[in-house]
């Protein structure tokens, strides 16, 4: 059997799973740079838009396990925490349970709505709406893989086990590209391209499976409600945020859309695509940092705050160079890279997303932190009540100042995320015996300052 990792905070362990982390979100990408021109070339514009719109699909499926996944890991880091190895099989198997009946559900519900979705929704020519309606029930029928797998990759995540996470991850989302590459010797038909990659998952479920029945111990296992409850009652709050992150992340180019032109769309798209690539540095350590914190939570220890706080100088550090270098030289930068174009259109946009994701970036420090404690309403009613006013307020100053005024509103957005985020934090979380501020608070204050100071003279010179 494949020893578990007790969850704790070590920061060697930390460090290291935050390295697997950053291997499985960077080593697919010279996979994806170097299939998605092949398969563009070969497929055509219209089969390929609609591969794009499967790709898509496929990524937005974890929504039907309404945040099960990582209630799975929360409780499975709890409970080694507490050193309850017996507690994990019976856990485990009340998940695998709900993450099943939501993906049979989910699958049945795409199934049903093929046809439309096919012939009414997506604007496809006539000739490709049989082979578009039959990708979708390819896609239906993967909802369940892929929402169970959820179930295994969050039980090995609870356990610190980050490295098989990423053995599995790497070569899936590389397939995820590669395999419709190896189908087009067999025929370019979009349901064949498909139905390798839904193939493909199967295998990785299979995979994930195996590693984590290696590393959870044999114990009794049977359906508990008081369990399943559990889970339900965190993972339904985390699906709330589930849901209206995707609203808000595709909210400014709805918009833009509509009241600007398509045009401004590329734009406004092209800067934020690059921007957002800094929750790559974000993503990669909080997820290996949660565990720990719920360790932390179990423990009732105010060196939460404390670990927080170092988290949140780490992800500064990390990200205030890129930063400044955006704010400073976003106009070359464009101009180098895309032309006139983009940097007459693009460079103000890209300094205010900038801004945003800095704030945005350093936010995911108390997001997880609560989530850790299992205050998931906390970050769901946040985001609840940030929605219809930055719906609002983009609609009005993209009428009034096009993409600018949708970056604006959007690096607003975030800092106003950031500051509730951190006062929800400060109110719940575990508090150290001592008063007074710590060294790890200082230097966090010291380092942002100097960061603002610095990104805000570069950003002066160049808007001189």
């Amino acid at each position: 059997m494949i020893a578990a990792q007790k969850p704790g905070m070590r920061g060697g362990r930390v460090a290291r799973n935050t390295l697997w982390n950053l291997i499985g979100s960077l080593l697919p990408i010279p996979a994806a740079l170097a299939c998605i021109p092949i398969l563009a070339s070969a497929l055509g514009l219209e089969r390929f838009g609609t591969l794009g719109i499967a790709w898509m699909v496929l990524g937005y499926f974890g929504l039907f396990d309404f945040g099960l996944s990582q209630s799975t890991a929360r409780f499975a880091a709890a409970a080694a925490e507490r050193t309850q190895q017996d507690g994990l099989r019976p856990l485990l198997i009340n998940s695998l349970l709900l993450h099943a009946m939501l993906g049979l559900a989910g699958g049945l519900a795409l199934a049903a709505l093929a046809p439309w979705l096919a012939k009414d929704v997506l604007k496809v020519p006539a000739t490709l709406s049989a082979e578009t309606e039959a990708v979708f029930y390819w896609l239906a029928a993967s909802v369940p893989v892929i929402v169970v797998t959820g179930a295994f990759r969050g039980a090995l995540e609870g356990l610190q086990r980050f490295d098989l996470v990423n053995l599995i991850r790497v070569p899936a989302a590389i397939v995820n590209y590669v395999g419709p590459v190896l189908a087009l010797p067999f025929g370019k038909d979009l349901p064949l391209v498909v139905a390798v990659i839904v193939v493909a998952r199967l295998f990785v479920l299979i995979a994930y499976g195996a590693a984590c029945l290696a590393v959870v111990p044999r114990a009794p296992a049977h359906l508990d409600g008081a369990i399943m409850k559990r889970l339900a009652a965190f993972g339904g709050w985390l699906t709330v945020s589930n849901l209206l992150n995707p609203l808000l992340i595709s909210t400014d180019r709805f918009v833009i859309a509509s009241t600007v032109s398509v045009a401004a769309v590329a734009l406004y798209a092209t800067p934020y695509e690059v921007v957002t690539k800094g929750w790559i540095l974000s993503a990669s350590l909080m997820g290996a940092l949660f565990p720990a914190l719920v360790a932390l939570a179990e423990r009732g220890s105010g060196s939460l705050r404390a670990t927080c706080r170092a988290a949140e100088v780490y992800l500064a550090a990390l990200a205030a160079p890129a930063i400044a270098l955006l704010l400073g030289c976003a106009d070359w930068l464009l101009y180098a890279w895309l032309g006139p174009e983009f940097r007459d259109g693009s460079t103000e946009a890209a300094r205010l997303l900038a801004i945003g994701i800095f704030a945005n970036i350093i936010a995911q420090v108390p997001l997880t932190a609560l989530h850790a404690i299992g205050r998931a309403d906390v970050t769901a009613k946040i985001l609840a009540a940030e929605f219809p006013i930055y719906v609002a307020a983009t609609w009005y100053f993209a009428g009034r100042f096009g993409i600018d005024g949708v970056a604006a509103v959007w690096a607003a957005r975030a800092g106003v995320d950031a500051a509730l985020l951190f006062a929800a934090a400060n109110a719940v979380l575990p508090r150290r015996e001592q008063s007074g501020m710590s060294i790890g608070r200082t230097v966090a204050n010291i380092a942002t300052l100097c960061f603002f100071l610095g990104a805000f003279w570069l950003a002066a010179f160049q808007w001189r």
